[in-house]
């Protein structure tokens, strides 16, 4: 744990060595007094102790007392502001980690498992610089330097309390052992128990109309009976090694009433030695005793630390190292690009060119690879082979802030933040005018439901827009990406949650893009594109056919003719009448 934590101090490793110094010079203070109390309590059983001498050991006690608070005092405050400085560089250096990860990290983990990351896991850290790492310098420091004391005074006794130590320290160990395997577990069932929480607050309308709440939703119900098993294991398996470890340390105190007895019996140990001894003993222990207590504690704030610097392990995308130069044009070229993820072929040697502010459209079947093809636009991910082009500049030699300034997305699954609607408008360029976010949403055609709502545009939506039916919250991305005003649109299926009554003005607003704009749209609709100077049929993550919608659906041997004529039987299709004759009375 401390190798840990002087890893991540980074920059501030001197403050937290000079802590740890203050620390030490404090635990030395700590132990001084009892150089004092022998040389009183010596003093006292010789009668040789005087009033001026008296005065002076007990001058030199209290002065030691005072300096141990002042170092102690000036100890913690430099690391707490040092550890609390530290964590939120930790903090921001996570943040800014993480939005540097290819989506796949993303994809690979557990919603609870990344909650518990970036709230329980960096809450636990916080404690390890600002109070377990000083409780175990101290403890270790105080112990030596008793240790260093008594062995001045009698080596004899010395080693009778330190009898106990090694066979603690090895009890020690094999409950670190324990303890490391009783964490994974805790951990691994406050993953599954976070993500079955979120997935059942998520899907509590499906929950409920399946008639699957309460104790029926068995995932949740056996998530949380782990956890308490886990969080029960935690606390009871561990109270037999700490049982053994605080017996054989008191173990040491027994001998030194054997030995200090047999010692005094013998005339070669004074009463004052062996009171002190017996005295000073229990303040030598006592930190001993609390480093297993802290133990489960400190085991969870380090496997907490190692998650977290798995994750600053993980490569991000890469950013250029020269200063780029900036965009000029924005049309897009796919070069002989593929992806695969985790080793499974998406897209295969896919070459197509997007000239700028023209409209090419993407067709296929779901799964086919239309949607990945906008995230490797965005470097969402990167390109297992290949290269892509905005402009005739690599995207790889963009800094990831710029080309995401360059362009504008709408997801299939629209994702609004617990804000007002106009701040969710505005997301994507704050600084706008309110006139400015309003033209927007008119464009988008979502301002005469916004001015209906209770409070028009400060109008909170509630998380993931909540309070919005699939309709509004598509009509207020697509206004978002018309605010942004960004010379490269991609929209994913962006009308596939509107009415129909609405389709057709939404269609003006995306084509009034295209004036100004490179746009990739996928759809699924494919009387939504049938304006588009190009389409692209992808199959099996390979482009099948390419051309215009006349010359594809022409091609009566062709996918697009395929898909054309099934969306054209679809749009038929009605409600079959039941046969009535079979219905029993």
């Amino acid at each position: 744990m401390i190798k840990d934590l002087f890893e991540i101090a980074g920059d501030r490793k001197p403050q937290l060595i000079q802590g740890t110094i203050l620390y030490t010079i404090a635990s030395l203070f700590e132990a001084a007094p009892y150089i004092f109390l022998y040389l009183i309590l010596d003093g006292l059983f010789a009668e040789t102790l005087d009033l001026k001498r008296a005065v002076w050991l007990f001058s030199t006690l209290g002065i030691c007392i005072l300096l141990q608070g002042i170092f102690l005092y000036w100890a913690n405050r430099q690391i707490y502001i040092t550890s609390f400085r530290l964590i939120g560089d930790l903090r921001l250096q996570l943040g800014n980690h993480i939005r540097k990860l290819p989506m796949g990290f993303f994809n690979n983990r557990q919603i609870g498992d990344l909650n518990g990351l970036v709230s329980n896991d960096m809450t636990k850290i916080e404690s390890i610089p600002s109070w377990v790492y000083p409780k175990i310098v101290s403890a270790i420091a105080t112990s030596i330097f008793i240790a260093l004391f008594l062995l001045a005074i009698d080596w004899r006794l010395t080693l009778a309390t330190l009898a106990g130590v090694p066979l603690a320290l090895f009890i020690y160990v094999k409950g670190q052992k324990l303890l490391q395997q009783l964490t994974e577990i805790e951990k691994r069932a406050v993953v599954e128990a976070n993500s079955r929480i979120i997935e059942y607050i998520q899907g509590i309308a499906v929950i409920k109309a399946f008639n699957q709440t309460g104790a029926k939703f068995n995932k949740l119900e056996n998530a949380l009976n782990d956890y308490k098993e886990a969080n029960l294991g935690l606390s009871t398996k561990l109270v037999v090694p700490a049982m053994v470890f605080a017996g054989v340390l008191d173990l040491g105190f027994v001998l030194i009433i054997f030995v200090g007895t047999y010692l005094l019996f013998d005339g070669e140990l004074t009463v004052s030695t062996l009171l002190l001894f017996l005295v000073v003993a229990l303040r030598f222990y006592a930190p001993l005793y609390s480093l297993f207590e802290f133990s489960a504690l400190t085991r969870m704030m380090n496997a907490a630390l190692g998650r977290v610097r798995e994750v600053l392990n993980t490569p991000p995308l890469t950013e250029p190292d020269l200063p780029s130069e900036e965009l000029q044009k924005f049309d897009i070229e796919f070069e002989r690009v593929s992806f695969a993820y985790e080793e499974t072929p998406v897209l295969q040697d896919l070459s197509f060119h997007v000239p700028e502010k023209t409209i090419t459209a993407l067709v296929g079947a779901s799964g086919s690879g239309k949607t990945t093809i906008t995230n490797l636009i965005a470097r969402f991910w990167d390109t297992t082979a290949g290269e892509i082009f905005i402009g005739g500049v690599n995207i790889k030699h963009l800094p990831t802030d710029r080309l995401l300034s360059n362009i504008s997305m709408v997801f299939q699954n629209v994702y609004l933040f617990n804000d007002t609607i106009l701040n969710n408008i505005k997301f994507g360029k704050a600084d706008a005018s309110f006139e400015a976010a309003v033209e927007a949403a008119k464009a988008a055609q979502c301002h005469e439901f916004i001015i209906q709502l209770p409070q028009g545009y400060n109008t909170i939506v509630g998380e993931g827009g909540a309070t919005l039916s699939g309709g509004e919250k598509q009509r207020i991305a697509i206004a978002r990406a018309i605010l942004k005003d960004a010379p490269i649109v991609l929209l994913d299926e962006a009308t596939a949650s509107v009415d129909p009554e609405n389709e057709i003005l939404l269609q003006q607003a995306i084509n009034s893009l295209v004036e100004s704009k490179t746009l990739i749209i996928i759809a699924h609709q494919l009387a939504t594109i049938t304006k588009a100077q190009q389409i692209l049929v992808i199959d099996d993550g390979r482009i099948v056919q390419r051309g215009k919608h006349e010359e594809l659906v022409a091609d009566s041997n062709g996918k697009y003719h395929q898909l054309w004529a099934s969306r054209q039987k679809a749009r038929s299709w009605k409600l079959a009448q039941p046969d009535l004759s079979t219905i029993k009375n």
